[in-house]
């Protein structure tokens, strides 16, 4: 009796040494870029999630005079980032639609454009975090009920831009049949 809950003891350290041992390589993995103090937000670490957000970006800014200056730069880094990642889709989406064999390269309109950026209307940023070295890290991203109008805004814009290159490789009903598909919104 007395051996069998000595054995059960040292079971239970054991799988409690485990468990820490496990469980403490995935909290350490995520510090902030800069700095090895306090303890981030999990979008911060890896690629970014956050209920109700899609195609979501990070964007950071180290210190600056203003706060405000800093606010609007991440910000603006961050939603420079999330077109790219719409545009990006955008373009796989319609290279989905091209008949077999037809595999023009299709480029992606500039994402730093920021009035291009400015057209991508409700994008939104979803959070925001200050490293312990006072780096701001704002987090973007299309909230759900702003997604299909983007996706289809990006379809478009990427269409726009590879307008020549794919009126030469498609037949007329073909290319005809890609911009309906783009202008009914996939």
């Amino acid at each position: 009796m007395l051996n069998n809950n000595l054995n059960n003891k040292w079971i239970g350290r054991a799988l409690l040494a485990l468990v820490f041992a496990l469980a403490l390589p995935v909290a350490a993995d995520c510090e902030y870029p800069n700095s090895e103090r306090g303890t981030p937000p999990q979008w911060l670490c890896g690629e970014p999630s956050y209920e109700g957000f899609a195609y979501l970006a990070v964007g950071e800014k180290s210190r600056m005079p203003s706060i405000s200056l800093q606010s609007r730069l991440a910000g603006k880094d961050a939603m420079t980032g999330v077109v790219k990642k719409l545009l990006t889709a955008a373009a796989e989406d319609i290279s989905a639609q091209l008949p077999e064999g037809v595999t023009p390269s299709l480029v992606l309109p500039n994402a730093e454009d920021w009035k291009r950026v400015a057209r991508f209307k409700g994008i939104k940023v979803a959070d925001k975090t200050t490293s312990p070295v006072r780096t701001l890290y704002v987090l973007a991203g299309v909230p759900e009920e702003a997604q299909s109008a983007l996706v289809q805004q990006a379809r478009s814009e990427v269409l726009k831009k590879n307008r020549k290159a794919l009126k030469a490789a498609l037949a007329e009903p073909q290319w005809l049949a890609l911009q309906e598909w783009v202008k009914r919104g996939g």
